[in-house]
C-alpha cells in the first residue's frame, strides 16, 4: 500500500503541463504520484506527424530530461495503468497490482482514436496515429513502401498522410465531406489547400466514405467505397478524430457525459476528483487542442496549490503546418457558412498563396477568420472575437495593425 498526496492517471501531454505549474507554486502537494500507461515518458504528441516525416530526431519530442521528475520529488511510474478506482476509499489499484492510497486525484486519461464499426477486428494493415507506438509502427509500415490509405482528412489525417508521402508511400487520402478541414476551413481555402497537397504528390478524395475492407492472406487489401469504387493498398490508418477515455471514471461512479463532466475548478461530481484535458468535459465542450487544455492546467494548478482559480472558454487560433503549408483558423466556422446575415471580406494573392477571410456580425464584431499561407495575423484575429468589439475598417482588418498604423 503507497500513499501521495496527489495521484495523476495519465502522463501525456495535459500531465506534464499541470506538473510543471505545479512545481511553480510554493504550496503544491507535497508527494505527487504520476502513474502513465505508456512506457515512455510525457512527449510533444503534436510532433508525431514530424517525426514520421524524418524531420525531427526523435529527442526533440522529449517534454523534459529524463532527471526531471526526480528533481521536482514527483514520483513516475511507466507502463502500468490504473485499472481500479474506489473513490468512496480513496484508492486506486494499477495492472501490476500495485495499491495506492490518494488524497487528491487528477484524471488526465486522454483520449483514443476513433475507430469505424467495420475495422474493429483486428487486422494486419490497419492502424491508427495517435501515440508512440502508433510512430513506431507506421515507421516500419513506410519503410516497405507500397501504397496507403489515410481515412480522414482533419487535421491528423493531413499529417499522417505527408508524414507517409514523406517515407515514399503512395498516398491516397479519403475524405467523407466535400472538402479538406471542414471543422476549420471554408470551401474555397480548402481548395486551395488540396491543390497544393495534390501538387506535393497526394491523391485526395473527397465525398468518400468506406463501405467494406479488402482482405487477402488475411491481410487488409484495401477498401470498397459506398459508391462501389474499390482502392487497393498495403496500410489503411485511420484518423477519424479522438473519443475521450472515461471508462474508468464511469466505473467509479462519476458523473459523465461524451467526457468526466468538471466545474470550472475541474472538479468532477466526486470534491477530490478532477479531470483534465481530453478526457474531460466543461459545460458542453470537450477538448483535443493544446491551448484551451493549457490553461486548463494552469487553473487546476492553482487550485490544487490551494488557491481560487476557475476556467473559462475562450476562443484561440487553430493553426497548423502541414508540410509548410500554414494555416489557422478562429471561430466556429460550420456554423458562420449556414449564416446569411454576416459581413464577409475576402483576400487572396494566388502568386504567393495567399488567402484570408473574415466574417463580422450585424454590431460589426468579428466572429470568425480563417488564414492559408501568411498565418501572421491568427493571434490578433483570436483577440479582436475574445473582445467582442465593433470593428471599423475591413481593410485594416484584413492587412492588420502594422497596416493600420501606417
Amino acid at each position: 500500500m503507497t500513499d501521495a498526496d496527489l495521484v495523476i492517471i495519465g502522463n501525456g501531454m495535459a500531465c506534464h503541463k499541470l506538473l510543471a505549474d505545479l512545481v511553480q507554486h510554493p504550496n503544491r502537494p507535497a508527494r505527487i504520484l504520476v502513474f502513465g500507461a505508456e512506457t515512455k515518458a510525457a512527449y510533444n504528441r503534436v510532433l508525431l506527424s514530424s517525426l514520421l516525416a524524418g524531420e525531427l530526431a526523435d529527442e526533440a519530442a522529449e517534454l523534459s530530461p529524463a532527471d526531471w521528475y526526480q528533481q521536482h520529488q514527483i514520483e513516475l511510474v511507466l507502463g502500468d495503468a490504473i485499472v481500479h478506482l474506489d473513490k468512496h476509499n480513496k484508492q486506486l489499484i494499477s495492472r501490476s497490482g500495485l495499491v495506492v492510497r490518494y488524497q487528491q486525484l487528477v484524471l488526465a486519461l486522454g483520449a483514443e482514436a476513433t475507430t469505424p464499426p467495420y475495422a474493429k477486428t483486428a487486422l494486419p494493415g490497419l492502424c491508427t496515429f495517435r501515440n508512440w507506438q502508433d510512430l513506431e509502427q507506421l515507421r516500419q509500415v513506410a519503410a516497405k513502401g507500397g501504397k496507403a490509405l489515410v481515412l480522414g482528412g482533419g487535421f491528423l489525417g493531413l499529417e499522417a498522410a505527408e508524414g507517409l508521402r514523406k517515407q515514399g508511400m503512395q498516398v491516397s487520402l479519403l475524405q467523407r465531406s466535400g472538402y479538406l478541414l471542414n471543422r476549420q476551413l471554408d470551401p474555397a481555402a480548402a481548395i486551395l489547400l488540396q491543390q497544393q497537397l495534390e501538387h506535393r504528390g497526394l491523391t485526395i478524395y473527397t465525398h468518400a466514405s468506406v463501405s467494406t475492407l479488402l482482405q487477402q492472406d488475411q491481410k487488409f487489401s484495401g477498401v470498397v467505397l459506398t459508391d462501389g469504387r474499390q482502392l487497393e493498398a498495403d496500410v489503411l490508418v485511420m484518423a477519424l478524430g479522438i473519443t475521450p477515455n472515461i471508462q474508468l471514471a464511469q466505473q467509479a461512479g462519476l458523473k459523465t457525459d461524451q467526457g468526466i463532466c468538471v466545474d470550472a475548478q475541474l472538479r468532477s461530481s466526486d470534491p477530490d476528483i478532477f479531470a483534465l484535458g481530453e478526457c474531460c468535459q466543461f459545460g458542453e465542450h470537450t477538448f483535443g487542442l493544446v491551448a484551451p487544455i493549457a490553461a486548463q492546467a494552469q487553473v487546476l494548478a492553482a487550485v490544487l496549490s490551494g488557491q481560487n482559480a476557475g476556467y473559462q472558454l475562450s476562443d484561440s487560433s487553430t493553426q497548423l503546418k502541414i508540410s509548410g503549408i500554414q494555416l489557422s483558423s478562429c471561430g466556429d466556422i460550420p456554423a458562420l457558412l449556414q449564416q446569411q446575415d454576416l459581413q464577409q471580406f475576402c483576400y487572396q494573392d494566388q502568386q504567393h498563396h495567399d488567402y484570408r477571410r473574415l466574417w463580422l456580425d450585424k454590431e460589426s464584431r468579428l466572429v470568425g477568420a480563417v488564414c492559408l499561407g501568411d498565418t501572421s495575423l491568427s493571434g490578433f484575429y483570436a483577440e479582436l472575437i475574445n473582445q467582442q468589439k465593433a470593428v471599423s475598417c475591413s481593410t485594416e482588418l484584413l492587412f492588420g495593425p502594422a497596416q493600420q498604423a501606417a
